[in-house]
């Protein structure tokens, strides 16, 4: 390694580190460690071995120098010097294992004819991780007293990126999984905050337009179904929604029962939030009439969908206690929404406000006017037209061809 073999160990470190640092991907790194270690160290075989955060129980993560990919997923060097370089955090060095009274009739030892080891421990914030193996099996004296340091302090650095990757790795699955409960929107909202460290916040005050919907003649349905065919009917129908929802920018604020209550422009406020909402609600009914056909095919009845959009101010904050929270939409739009979802017979229909919010944009047919719950004066109802309604009133219109 050069005149100054200190100096070109410190260099090579400086380099290791940077390398190990450019990623948080936990297979590129824990990769990236065995080719550095193999490459530096000079050694036959190599192996990361990480301690289940769950079971306890030691497991390869990687490994090099095993020609056999089925061979490399198992660990083939002393499982004794591992387990104890794990269980007291120190490092093990042994210039010939098949002579030395530490490790003498260990079946892997004999079985494995196992001469140079280094095992180092792999510590972060006071903790052991794992271990990081070396050995030849061939030839003894490979290793040396200063090795063993050289390779702890290559551990030490892999440590720091090993687990920087599994808490990036953990972060990940934990935003994953909290998005199928809280909608993304929020999720970010929430993470994006300055503020997140406090439980209560002060609500905010935002225009929305929230859109409700509800499954028309439910109690029958949920009458006719065995209760492991409701739930997968409902898991798959929402499942559905959900997705049309979420590509128009919707925020899923609540399952009720069979209902779905979303608003369109919180968190996150939306210029256009009239807009995002009917292009949802009509790609909702197309994709509920695809759902029929489905159904149609294997004999099963057709279902209807109601759905109610208003457009207005709404209070949105955490409500509840410091051990459970839920992101919440109070005001008039919220109930204005649910109550237009129940008219029957089933259709999309929205308030006045979100009819002049759209600006002329969607084709609509004026209905009775009714008043809202909560209510004391008619206001006007409007019902969005199906498409392939508008389709047949744009072909009628159109003048003869010659």
């Amino acid at each position: 390694m050069g005149s100054d073999p200190e100096l070109s160990r410190d260099r090579l470190l400086y380099q290791v580190a940077a390398e190990l640092t450019s990623s948080l991907d936990l297979d590129e790194v824990l990769g990236r460690v065995m080719d550095r270690v193999i490459e530096l160290m000079h050694a036959s075989r190599g192996f990361v071995v990480l301690v289940d955060r769950r079971t306890g129980e030691l497991e390869v993560r990687s490994a090099r120098g095993e020609a056999d990919e089925e061979k490399s997923k198992q660990f083939l060097g002393s499982r004794t010097v591992v387990e104890q370089t794990v269980r007291e955090s120190t490092p093990v060095l042994s210039t010939d294992a098949s002579l030395d009274e530490r490790f003498k009739g260990q079946q892997s030892v004999i079985l494995h004819n196992l001469r140079s080891i280094i095992a180092v421990p792999l510590n972060v914030r006071g903790k052991t991780i794992g271990a990081v193996y070396v050995d030849n099996p061939f030839r003894a004296g490979i290793f040396e007293e200063p090795d063993k340091e050289f390779l702890q302090a290559i551990a030490d650095l892999a440590a720091i990126a090993i687990d920087n990757a599994i808490t990036y790795q953990h972060a990940e699955h934990m935003r994953r999984t909290f998005e199928r409960y809280v909608n993304k929107s929020v999720t970010d909202w929430v993470l994006a905050d300055p503020n997140r460290d406090k439980v209560f916040l002060p609500g905010e005050r935002l225009r929305v337009t929230m859109l409700a919907s509800d499954i028309a003649g439910f109690s029958t349905l949920s009458q006719e179904l065995e209760a492991e065919e409701l739930v997968d009917f409902l898991n798959h129908y929402f499942s559905r929604m959900v997705d049309i929802v979420l590509e128009h920018g919707g925020n899923v604020d609540k399952f009720q029962g069979d209902g779905l209550l979303v608003a369109f422009g919180a968190p996150v406020a939306m210029e256009d939030s009239a807009e995002r909402a009917v292009a949802a609600a009509r790609d909702m009914l197309k994709e509920i009439q695809r759902m029929n056909k489905e159904r149609q095919r294997v004999g099963d009845s057709p279902f209807e969908v109601g759905m109610g959009l208003d457009t207005g101010y709404v209070v949105a904050g955490n409500v509840g206690s410091e051990r459970r929270l839920e992101y919440t939409l109070i005001g008039v739009p919220v109930n204005n929404a649910a109550f237009l979802s129940k008219q029957r017979p089933a259709a999309v229909l929205m308030s006045q406000n979100t009819f002049r919010a759209l600006g002329g944009s969607a084709p609509v047919v004026a209905r009775q006017p009714m008043i809202l719950k909560g209510a004391f004066h008619e206001i006007p109802i409007y019902a969005l037209e199906p498409e392939e309604q508008v389709t047949a009133d744009l072909k009628a219109a159109a003048p003869p061809q010659a």
